[in-house]
């Protein structure tokens, strides 16, 4: 079972995650609408991004800039 330090059991709030990816909560939700970041968990009616989620999304786009710097 997940311990309570492990990064799985990290839940962050929009803001929280928009904060870590310094940019607005509503860039955030956009980039969720249009596919780009992971959809949050529902528990109830609040919304929580999973740092794993922030995480595996930083490494895609550090991944992408590495790609298109490689290509030019």
């Amino acid at each position: 079972s997940p311990s309570r330090h492990d990064p799985i059991s990290i839940l962050l709030t929009l803001p929280q995650a928009a904060s870590n990816l310094a940019v607005s909560r509503r860039t955030l939700e956009r980039l969720i609408a249009a596919g780009d970041f992971p959809a949050p968990v529902k528990i109830g009616r609040a919304s929580r991004i999973p740092q794993t989620d922030l995480a595996a999304y930083l490494e895609k786009i550090c991944l992408e800039r590495g790609a298109k710097a490689g290509a030019s």
